[in-house]
């Protein structure tokens, strides 16, 4: 049993679409050359073709078929003992061993001994011979293979349905979803042929694997021993030689054996797990950049393509954004000139751990190997099989795939996880929503805005609508208006106290231009809030309509593109939380993945599972529906705070 996560397969056909990906990233130059990069390579002609040995396995199998169902035997001797009513044939030690087993007399007198069981010797049909165990070989190496192809073409045929269904209204995805991440694709009007061709390939296997399914229980199946693998190269039988069917058979075991992968050396090996590694950092360097054009950020004009150790620069909602490649391999995404999330790619899939407790540790050790940072949040990338994620664990499912999750506790840290795949689209949409958790749910989780003044001027500030006292200074719950901002001064002016002093006059002076600068800054800051987060717009462009609420919370919505975000707080645990419906009316809540797949990343808090719960959230600090009064069931099994 498997004790930790695993990295995917060198051979698998994730990692060669990474290494594919990662080959076309090397040869673009510039960022603007990156972010025309699809995100997966939708050309599927070379995995959906037919495969030499499936081929051969098509124009042989009628042979394969009547070997299992009448295969060739050879007569074999076999001694045993017996009743004496049964034997036919004398074994030739027959007497030697009666004579020494009284146990096997029946009687005796002077004219010798009457036995009750002799050694005797038969004839019988033998099936398990070396043409045959050929045959069973066949049979065990076929069905693997098909196993496998029709593993990947799964995967393949998933991401395809994904391209395609970016084409026409679903509602699995919004509309603004197939808008965005159809955006990023290439040859998307393809799609429909793509899909096609990989549909037809899977069943063509799927009908290839029945086949030898049914041929498994054969005769011959079960009578040869399967256990050991013949030669590559076969011994030239008569059988092998002469007979049509079975000639055709070894046909066979030669195709069978021609797409087995020599085991290559641990130099080479090694070399190939390194680009492996490297591919999938260039992968994730390629979703950051694609998540921030979704996040609606603007890259800065005439940048050189990503690199370990080069910066990334963007305007977000008019703020500087950049994420840094670290020599390391990490990602430092910094957000208004602080540091609000570290990307941490790790190489193996976290979905093949056998449990959650084995996720944990693994995510403590990577955290822990790399250097202190000033980072509360951490984002960690894997690549992410979805055979893995199918087969896995409820609870290890969840451990593996969570976004926005933060500790309630005074630390406040946030450890995101995220599987990462060049064979599933929505790979962005949940670097998206980590962008925006970075970003928006930071600084909303932060609000109001404290701007520390002197106790003198706070009394001359009590009548402005947008601020509000506080015993360190004063916070502000809503953008002025500039009317409001030129009356500062006035307001400020009427503190000041006339001294014969110059210097003090002077000083007085200064602390009135800190206190103004120091109210000008938090408005600023406070106008973050009012940028829509989804379409982005600023200045004349944007209509938001900004509330504060009692308790230090807010709600504003977007007449442009009918998005809202607000800061809510949660009755049971009392933490609060920013969310975000980019359609202005909740859905009922799912899985993160689906949620991610519906919203294309334009979601913070998750929607409550219960169809009584609409409009509420899943707090993140607590994993309850803190806001619902009453639920008489939850699909998605958490608990309930009836509140007071």
């Amino acid at each position: 049993m498997k004790r930790e996560a695993v990295e995917p397969e060198l051979d698998s056909l994730l990692v060669r679409h990474l290494l594919a990906l990662s080959s076309l990233l090397m040869e673009a130059t510039t960022l603007d050359g990156w972010l025309a990069m699809p995100p997966i390579v939708l050309d599927v002609t070379e995995e959906t073709g037919p495969l030499p040995i499936e081929d051969v396995f098509e124009r042989e199998s009628g042979a394969l078929r009547a070997v299992c169902n009448r295969p060739y035997t050879r007569l074999r001797t076999v001694e045993e003992v017996v009743p004496t009513s049964r034997v036919r044939s004398i074994a030739a030690g027959a007497v030697a061993r009666l004579a020494s087993r009284p146990e096997d007399w029946a009687a005796h007198s002077l004219a010798g001994v009457r036995p009750s069981r002799l050694l005797a010797r038969r004839s019988e049909e033998d099936t398990d011979i070396y043409e045959n165990r050929v045959a069973g070989a066949v049979l065990t190496a076929m069905r693997s293979h098909l196993q496998q192809r029709i593993a990947k073409l799964r995967d393949l045929s998933r991401m395809v349905n994904d391209v395609h269904g970016l084409l026409m209204p679903s509602q699995e995805t919004s509309w603004r979803a197939r808008r965005d991440l159809a955006g990023l694709l290439r040859n998307i009007e393809d799609s429909g042929r793509q899909r096609a061709a990989a549909v037809a390939r899977l069943r063509t296997l799927e009908s290839s694997l029945a086949v030898v399914e049914i041929m498994l229980g054969s005769p011959l199946a079960r009578a040869v021993d399967r256990r050991a693998a013949p030669p590559r190269e076969l011994h030239a039988t008569n059988l092998l030689s002469r007979d049509p069917h079975y000639r055709r058979v070894a046909l066979l075991w030669q195709a069978c054996t021609a797409i087995a992968t020599v085991g290559a050396g641990d130099v080479e090996t090694d070399r190939r797990r390194r680009e492996a590694h490297i591919a999938f950092e260039r992968f994730t360097a390629l979703l950051l950049a694609l998540a921030c054009k979704l996040a609606q950020a603007i890259p800065d004009e005439n940048q050189s393509a990503p690199a370990p150790g080069q910066t990334t620069h963007f305007r977000l909602r008019g703020e500087p954004l950049t994420i840094t490649w670290t020599r390391s391999g990490d990602f430092s995404v910094i957000w208004c000139e602080r540091h609000v999330l570290r990307v941490i790619p790790f190489a193996a899939d976290l979905c093949s751990a056998p449990d959650a407790a084995s996720i944990t540790t693994s995510i403590t050790n990577v955290r822990r190997n790399r250097l202190t940072s000033d980072f509360d949040n951490d984002l960690i990338v894997y690549p992410g099989l979805l055979q893995e994620r199918q087969n896995a664990k409820p609870d290890v499912v969840q451990a593996t795939y969570r976004i926005g999750h933060f500790d309630g506790g005074a630390t406040g840290q946030q450890v995101s996880v995220a599987p990462l795949s060049p064979l599933d689209i929505f790979s962005v949409s949940r670097l998206v929503r980590a962008i925006q958790w970075a970003t928006l749910g930071t600084d909303v989780r932060r609000y109001p805005r404290t701007a520390g003044i002197p106790a003198s001027h706070r009394s001359a500030l009590t009548n402005c609508g947008w601020l509000e006292p506080r015993p360190d200074g004063v916070a502000v719950l809503r953008t002025p208006s500039p009317d409001e901002l030129e009356q500062l001064p006035t307001q400020l002016k009427t503190t000041l106290r006339r001294k014969t002093n110059v210097k003090a006059d002077e000083y007085e002076a200064q602390r009135m231009r800190t206190t103004l600068e120091t109210l000008r800054d938090a408005a600023a800051k406070t106008t973050l809030f009012t940028v829509c987060p989804v379409c982005g717009k600023r200045g004349s462009q944007h209509q938001t309509e900004f509330e504060p609420r009692e308790g230090g919370l807010f709600r504003a919505s977007c007449s442009s593109c009918r998005t809202r975000w607000e800061l809510r707080r949660c009755r049971a645990c009392n933490q609060t939380f920013p969310l975000m419906d980019p359609d202005g009316t909740s859905a009922i809540g799912a899985a993160e993945p689906d949620i991610d797949r519906r919203f294309g990343g334009a979601m913070l808090a998750i929607p409550c599972w219960a169809p009584e719960g609409k409009g509420q959230f899943i707090c993140p600090a607590c994993s309850t529906c803190g806001q619902i009064t009453r639920a008489n069931s939850c699909p998605r099994g958490c608990s309930v705070h009836a509140p007071d």
